[in-house]
């Protein structure tokens, strides 16, 4: 006869499925997804939503601002449990901060202009100093003496003080819209990675410096631009200089090809995308780009950086909005995923410099599961995944790759 299987054993089942997979059944479509250092994890998203959790998703804190249901916050950037920035992409764009775990929330920029749309904001947790990209805006409405201006500048702000104030950047061709760089996509968060955002307070002019990769696409191709920005916070206009590298990849011409997301690690930026009105596009729309290390010069600093050389594409299938790796130094793989409309894709690629795409390894993907995929993060452990309907789910690194 059978023994009856026993509480302990249907306990620890059930401990199992749940730290593979957890979901949220809000309606909201999520876009917005950060980690503090501790492995708290907040979300933002539509109908002004903001979520926390500090348990693996045990439970959620609902903190989403008052009077701004209708506000879609496509990122947010979490500094600890109790402080947090959120921003919204466009309809009077607002970036707000709590200092109180989302008991209150302050506006901490306002922006009326028509059409102004932002699409990612990155601070810095060490140095406080961080970067709001927005689509490109007609010159006229930055300056009302460029009526006759046919330029269109992306929207840039940077804050000196961990997203308590915000102050426009200086334009310049850096940040000029071209054809192969017109629009960035907020699907993600993720269309900026940063090497440095530093703040010098040694002297009594302190000096800002950025040096970051900011992505999209244009009517003929799809650009990684990379830029390096010095200037003083107190006069930015007259000591403001910088540099750019453009790195252009093969997208379809026309309108809303081009990258969605990316991830630097070490030598390797991953770059995610593809067309939001083509979810099931099997073609390689992502990227992994290969770094190599320089040093610049912008005027009287010596920077030490990372420049694109080399670009191998990635299978995927499906558009893909954003993705997350880690690197495992006992194989020597880079391992992650991609997320998208249809689901996620799962990836094994060699840490080896000028590799190959045949030699990149690709899994099955989880659509029937995780259709809707718009972010993810890795926290060491699980990778978390958020998305349309109220997505929110995890699932282990063990479950994923076997260890």
């Amino acid at each position: 006869m059978k023994k009856p299987l026993s509480f302990n054993y249907f306990k620890i089942i059930l401990t199992i499925i749940l730290s593979f997979s957890v979901k949220h059944t809000l309606a909201q479509s999520f876009r917005g997804m950060s980690i503090t250092p501790k492995k708290e994890i907040w979300i933002s998203g539509s109908k002004g939503t903001v979520i926390y959790t500090s348990n693996n998703g045990t439970t959620y804190d609902t903190l989403s601002p008052k009077k701004f249901q209708n506000k879609d916050f496509r990122d947010i950037h979490a500094i600890d449990r109790n402080s947090a920035v959120i921003m919204s992409a466009g309809d009077s764009a607002v970036i707000l901060k709590t200092y109180n775990h989302g008991q209150s929330w302050n506006v901490v920029y306002e922006d009326n202009r028509p059409g102004i749309f932002f699409d990612v904001i990155e601070i810095n947790n060490q140095t406080g100093v961080g970067i709001a990209l927005g689509d490109p805006l007609p010159d006229s409405l930055f300056n009302k003496n460029d009526n006759h201006s046919t330029n269109k500048h992306f929207v840039a702000l940077y804050t000196p003080d961990y997203g308590n104030h915000w102050y426009p950047i200086p334009n310049g061709t850096w940040n000029v819209a071209t054809n192969n760089l017109s629009s960035m996509y907020a699907a993600s968060g993720t269309s900026l990675v940063f090497n440095k955002l530093e703040i010098d307070k040694t002297t009594s002019k302190w000096k800002i410096l950025m040096d970051f990769y900011f992505s999209g696409g244009g009517n003929t191709a799809a650009e990684i631009r990379q830029v390096i920005l010095s200037f003083q916070v107190q006069e930015p206009k007259q000591t403001f200089e910088y540099l750019k590298f453009d790195y252009q990849l093969k997208f379809p011409p026309g309108d809303g090809w081009g990258i969605y997301g990316m991830q630097k690690i070490n030598d390797r930026l991953f770059c995610f995308g593809g067309h939001w009105k083509y979810p099931n596009a099997k073609d390689s729309f992502s990227y992994m780009i290969q770094l190599s290390n320089v040093t610049y010069t912008i005027g009287k600093n010596k920077i030490k950086s990372q420049i694109a050389t080399l670009s191998t594409p990635i299978s995927q299938n499906g558009y893909r909005s954003g993705g997350c790796f880690f690197y495992n130094p006992q194989n020597k793989k880079y391992s992650g995923i991609s997320v998208g409309s249809n689901g996620i894709d799962t990836y094994l690629i060699p840490g080896k410099q000028g590799i190959s795409k045949s030699s990149i390894s690709k899994k099955q993907n989880f659509a029937g599961q995780l259709k809707g995929s718009n972010v993810c993060l890795f926290d060491g452990e699980y990778f978390w995944i958020a998305g349309n309907k109220g997505l929110v789910a995890k699932k282990s690194k063990l479950e994923l790759f076997g260890f």
